[in-house]
């Protein structure tokens, strides 16, 4: 009987126990660029509605909206320092938008298609229709007597063909590369 445990993520009343002078620059590098991020979408979008960069109560707005992303993700770090780092990364910020202008809104990524996997075949047989089986890297075949070949394409098998790999040597490594070769009719 195999007993599994949950992951224990210690709680933020923990850390802030533990830790009760932690800095901004104490965090992960990975914690930091998220919340960089979030600072300069709300800065973005504070500049859409109101032309200008967030000041004085604004700007106090922004840190606590950025602050509470931060709590609800269980990354401890007073709110002092977060807001000190934004009230210091704006000028930053103000200079990025009037270089580069707003970023535009990019729709997320699609995912890609589960067939898109490493390993899955991708070639389809034109007779029959069916997914080609891969026997070696660039070289697939179908139950039809079909088969398709990195660099020549698709062709019909016969009997006197052999598939096998050949030892190359391209720049200073050796690879294996499908070739094919014919038996002698003697």
């Amino acid at each position: 009987m195999v007993i599994t445990m949950k992951k224990h993520r210690p709680s933020l009343a923990y850390k802030r126990q533990m830790q009760p002078n932690r800095t901004y620059a104490d965090l992960r590098q990975k914690h930091k660029a998220k919340i960089a991020d979030w600072m300069f979408k709300s800065v973005c979008e504070y500049y859409r509605e109101h032309g200008k960069i967030p000041e004085g109560e604004a700007a106090s707005a922004i840190t606590d909206k950025v602050y509470e992303k931060i709590v609800s993700t269980c990354i401890w770090v007073p709110y002092d320092e977060v807001h000190q780092k934004f009230l210091s990364e704006l000028l930053c910020y103000e200079a990025r938008i009037k270089e580069n202008g707003l970023p535009e809104n990019a729709p997320p990524p699609s995912p890609q298609p589960a067939s898109k996997k490493q390993g899955n075949s991708n070639k389809v047989c034109p007779n029959c229709g069916r997914k080609m089986k891969q026997q070696f890297i660039g070289l697939q075949h179908c139950r039809c007597g079909m088969s398709w070949k990195k660099g020549s394409g698709f062709f019909e098998r016969s009997d006197d063909m052999v598939f096998a790999l050949q030892r190359r040597k391209v720049g200073k490594k050796i690879k294996q590369c499908p070739v094919i070769l014919y038996k002698d009719d003697q």
